[in-house]
């Protein structure tokens, strides 16, 4: 393998005088698959942005291509040949394929742009990269998978020497991140330096060559994939061993039903679907991208409008009036954070206040106890954030997730339902989650959580519900016998319904 694309050297940044990183190292070579590890808060994010210009250093040295890099903009990094894809696209969504990747760099004629020849050298990018449409199709109208080909082509355009892809397949399918895998071992060939950033600890061995783990702002060590494995890097991440296995459940009381879904229809999606939740109960759902799970949960809190069949809650005919429904106590976290969790811009306080006003306000708003209480949920759930009058958006993915489940957990519900509650999110994190779902059953709550993690579903459920083509396939019993392939076989069935 070639030389060394980079040398990040003793990096060190803080904010508000806490410091984020600390002597950080970190070593590319050309035409490596560099992964960065480490859980949420870790520092990745801040290390990534200051090798792009986002943010400044406060010390040490960064080596590129052999010579070092002094303070520049985002734009002259970009430049440099250094290209950043993050989780939320650099995309004008309004722009076509070809309009995007020559954004800023556009061909001109006689004054006016060139768009024929931008169309004819996109499609060389695009074909670089296997994007298979029309360079004048609007970004807007592509799927997840497609614009991170865009951002790809786009960045293949600027003579890109290091390409970093963070969570690049939190989004796309286990067929769309082969293909993605292809165009990184193309890459490769080119020696071009790949900085990978991901939670999903068996991509990081198909794709990965060397593992860089860094924790709580400090580099911890750098070791060979082939030479690593899954419980090493564990460990190095979190300090601590992160046991997978299934913890009993003393908590369940199967005599008491607290809720009760019967022949629940909504549009095509939501296909006649029953099942009964206990108290103390953590029932998992499993399925397929597009198998109707989240539109289950949000039909049966009424986010959606019900076509037709019952929910019971303790007993109760429950409506569709969705506010009304968290008042009584069944709250959804969404898949979403970013969208339908959080206001990104409003303060870690602010977000966790804004479904608890009624508790909050007599008549007004008392602000001594919102920030009171957010500090005691930021210690409680060890969110990362130097003040809870943080804008909710500074915080990592980890740490925004445990912003949205402390503000249900301050109102005090019985059904809470947790869609892919640890998406995106290291095990360390993950571990700090299910500890709280814990908590919550063994204060009689119940639990619904939805996830595609079929380990996280056989560690945490004491039921499984398989869904698949918006109907409930089975409901399986998590006794110890049952295993990953036993949930696949049903979820990759045709038909059939739970018994």
């Amino acid at each position: 393998m070639a030389g060394n694309i980079l040398e990040m050297k003793d990096i060190s940044k803080s904010f508000f005088g806490v410091p984020v990183l600390k002597k950080v190292q970190l070593t590319v070579k050309k035409g490596e698959v560099h992964i960065l590890l480490g859980e949420n808060g870790a520092g990745k994010s801040t290390l990534i942005k200051i090798l792009s210009g986002a943010y400044s250093r406060e010390g040490g040295t960064i080596l590129f291509d052999g010579k070092e890099l002094p303070p520049m903009s985002p734009g002259e990094i970009i430049q440099a040949g250094v290209s950043v894809i993050y989780q939320e696209f650099n995309l004008v969504p309004e722009m076509s394929v070809y309009e995007n990747i020559f954004l800023g760099k556009e061909y001109t004629k006689s004054g006016v742009v060139d768009h024929k020849r931008e169309i004819k050298e996109a499609r060389e990018y695009m074909d670089r990269v296997g994007l298979d449409v029309d360079p004048r199709t609007l970004v807007s109208s592509l799927s997840v998978a497609k614009k991170q080909l865009v951002e790809i082509a786009k960045a293949i355009s600027n003579d890109v020497k290091l390409l970093v892809l963070d969570e690049p397949t939190a989004a796309i399918t286990d067929k769309e991140t082969e293909m993605l895998f292809e165009i990184i071992r193309e890459l490769q060939k080119q020696e071009i330096g790949i900085i990978y950033i991901s939670h999903r600890m068996s991509e990081l061995f198909e794709i990965g060559d060397v593992c860089t783990v860094m924790r709580d702002g400090e580099y911890v060590g750098t070791v060979s994939i082939k030479d690593t494995n899954e419980d090493e890097l564990t460990e190095m991440m979190v300090g601590r061993k992160v046991s997978f296995d299934k913890i009993e459940n003393n908590c369940i009381d199967m005599d008491k039903v607290v809720l009760s879904v019967e022949n629940l229809n909504y549009k095509n999606l939501v296909k006649d679907v029953s099942f009964e939740l206990h108290q103390g109960e953590i029932l998992g759902f499993a399925g397929l991208v597009g198998a109707g799970r989240t539109e289950t949960a949000k039909t049966l809190i009424g986010y959606y409008k019900k076509d037709s069949g019952t929910v019971r809650y303790k007993g109760k005919e429950i409506g569709t009036d969705l506010s009304k429904n968290i008042e009584d106590g069944i709250v959804y976290l969404s898949e979403d954070r970013k969208d339908e969790g959080l206001i990104l811009i409003h303060s870690v306080a602010e977000n966790i206040a804004l479904p608890n006003l009624r508790k909050l306000c007599r008549p007004f708003l008392n602000r001594r106890q919102e920030k009171e209480t957010a500090r005691k949920y930021i210690k409680d759930l060890k969110i990362k954030t130097y003040s809870e009058l943080a804008e909710a958006k500074s915080l990592s993915g980890g740490n925004q997730q445990k912003v949205v489940i402390a503000k249900w957990l301050y109102s005090d519900a019985d059904v809470y339902i947790f869609d892919e509650p640890t998406r995106g999110i290291d095990v360390g994190a993950r571990d700090e989650i299910y500890n709280i779902m814990y908590e919550l059953i063994k204060n009689k709550a119940s639990i619904i959580m939805i996830s595609s993690d079929l380990v996280e579903i056989l560690k945490m459920s004491d039921r499984v519900a398989v869904m698949g083509e918006g109907r409930l396939k089975a409901v399986l019993e998590n006794d110890g016998s049952l295993t990953q392939q036993d949930i696949l076989k049903i979820e990759l069935s045709e038909g059939g319904s739970a018994q």
